[in-house]
């Protein structure tokens, strides 16, 4: 491996170590202050000149009292509240976990709400709508809520009515508003803001780079992540944060929801695209994503509705196509690894199935790997053991064109092709595998199929770091340090030494990698550190065999 091809590892090394580093979630523990939305803001005022929305909420009445009703079906179990009209309990049966999160450092609401809020800063700061109780009544599988508003002085019924499937993961939330009163309603920039929540389960650590969540929207055609804080670069994340208490997006949004590490949250509208998406942006507070949906005015007796799709479930393509195709960019996997990922994972799964014990499947599966390379491996060893000859010539020539860079890299190339050598040949390997490598990576940030995976002795969680205990807010992970050892000596066993320069960088190696892999999930720095020792336990017996010949 020569300089260039170091440099260039360590320059992605760096770039990737440095994302993890500097853009890993703070704790947030502060309770969101509450935001005045300048009314100069608004492009689209009400012809009116009235500032209508919601200006309070009419006593339902005697029988307004908390009352809970549980919906079950094949894939959950729910519970529906009239406090906010709102899912407060929500168990997903096919693994027994629990999706509703009460108990966060984002002072969210824990309950899918489904809310309705009638200007951005209700959607901020919330609505007594979310507070109040409301009246419930049952038809069939459907189950219906309904309170009365004035907006602007008239009265206004809304219900909002959730309809589930027996056997799926999408269910119908339908809101309906009608004019009880005898005036003409308009709505304040002509939309109303529809939001399915700000939380999503299962409860993790937040404060872990791999535990954050996310807003998410479709918007012109294009997927879309908008993260919180205040700015940087995300990776192709999508959407980054501007500091502002709310951000906004105007176009022609076909859906929006929350991403959790496992789960999705997505509303989709039934009749036509929302003109735009607006999230809270503020670091102390939820993730609430929400569509403006255009709403014409309300003639006195007349009512209108709009109706969503809901999808609630795994980032799973075929789960997510099955409820409405449309919505398949949110699984958020990188078409270019999503095949060899699905392999990795069906291969371990499967391995599992044998054994009983996937971090034993993982350390099969990277000897696998290791068998199938074999053959490009002692290419690699041989095109590596070919540079190590020339490294005599190699110096020769670049003390005798030391002035002359252009043409020493025109006699070093000759000498390579006369005999016969590709000094890429050592990376050769290193790169083949990286697929596996990302694929890994994807499968094991993903995959709900690995959460909680436990191996042995203190690694317990193969798609978490291998913590064994935390000083301070230090955590000592053990993997990475054995991983790092390991990529030292096999550097040292494998790289061909032309100078003080490349050792130094032979030296530095490692010391990068341990940076980037410190707070990586451990079945992935666990994989990594197999394929070190492997690759040595290799190399050791090469040296052996050539040591004989030459005695011979």
């Amino acid at each position: 491996m020569d300089k260039k091809n170091i440099i260039a590892i360590l320059l992605i090394a760096v770039i990737w170590g440095g994302y993890f580093i500097f853009f890993q979630p703070g704790k947030q523990a502060k309770k969101p202050e509450t935001v005045k939305i300048d009314k100069k803001e608004s492009k689209e005022e009400d012809k009116t000149g009235k500032d209508q929305g919601v200006s309070k909420i009419v006593p339902v009445g005697k029988n307004g009292v908390d009352k809970d009703t549980v919906v079950k079906t094949k894939k959950f179990k729910m519970t529906l509240s009239t406090r906010g009209a709102a899912i407060t309990g929500c168990t997903y049966l096919e693994r027994n976990i629990d999706l509703i999160v009460k108990k966060n450092p984002y002072n969210a609401r824990g309950e899918l709400d489904f809310s309705l809020y009638f200007d951005d800063e209700e959607f901020v700061n919330g609505s007594n709508l979310s507070n109040s109780l409301w009246q419930l009544r049952e038809e069939g599988d459907r189950v219906i809520f309904y309170t009365d508003i004035r907006m602007d002085g008239t009265p206004v019924r809304i219900e909002k009515s959730y309809l589930f499937k027996d056997n799926g993961y999408g269910f119908t939330v339908e809101y309906s508003l009608k004019n009880n009163g005898n005036r003409e309603i308009a709505f304040k920039n002509g939309s109303a803001i529809f939001s399915p929540g700000e939380m999503l389960g299962p409860t993790l650590d937040y404060n872990n780079t791999y535990n954050r969540l996310m807003s998410i929207y479709s918007i012109d055609g294009s997927f879309k992540k908008a993260d919180k804080g205040g700015g940087g670069f995300l990776l192709g994340c999508g959407s980054s944060s501007n500091g502002e208490p709310i951000k906004k997006e105007s176009g022609a949004v076909n859906w929006a929801g929350i991403m959790s590490r496992y789960f999705l949250l997505i509303m989709v509208p039934e009749e036509s695209a929302a003109k735009g998406v607006i999230h809270d942006n503020r670091k102390q507070a939820g993730f609430r994503t929400g569509m403006h949906i255009a709403l014409k005015k309300l003639e006195p007796g007349k009512e209108i509705k709009k109706s969503f799709k809901v999808y609630l479930g795994e980032k799973d393509k075929k789960m997510l196509a099955a409820v409405d195709k449309s919505i398949i960019d949110a699984a958020d996997v990188n078409m270019l690894i999503e095949p060899i990922r699905n392999f990795v994972i069906w291969s371990l799964i499967s391995i599992n199935k044998l054994i009983g014990n996937l971090g034993w499947a993982l350390v099969i599966f990277s000897i696998l790997t290791k068998v199938v390379f074999m053959p490009l491996t002692i290419k690699s060893t041989e095109s590596m053991k070919k540079m190590q000859q020339l490294t005599p010539k190699l110096n020769e020539l670049k003390a005798k064109y030391k002035d002359k860079p252009d043409l020493m890299q025109k006699e070093m190339m000759k000498l390579y092709r006369e005999n016969k050598v590709n000094p890429m040949g050592g990376c050769l390997p290193l790169l083949l595998q990286m697929p596996f490598f990302f694929a890994l990576y994807s499968a094991l940030i993903d995959s709900i199929d690995l959460w909680r995976a436990p191996f042995i002795l203190w690694m317990k969680d193969l798609s978490m770091p291998d913590t064994v205990f935390s000083i301070s807010g230090f955590n000592l992970n053990i993997l990475p340090i054995i991983m790092t050892v390991s990529t030292f000596l096999q550097s040292k066993l494998t790289t061909v030494d032309t100078g003080g320069q490349q050792k130094m960088m032979m030296m530095l190696m490692p010391l990068v990698f341990i940076f980037i892999f410190w707070s990586m999930p451990s079945g992935l720095v666990l994989y990594w550190a197999l394929q070190n020792i492997f690759q040595i336990v290799h190399q050791l017996i090469i040296n052996k065999r050539s040591q004989t010949e030459k005695a011979a």
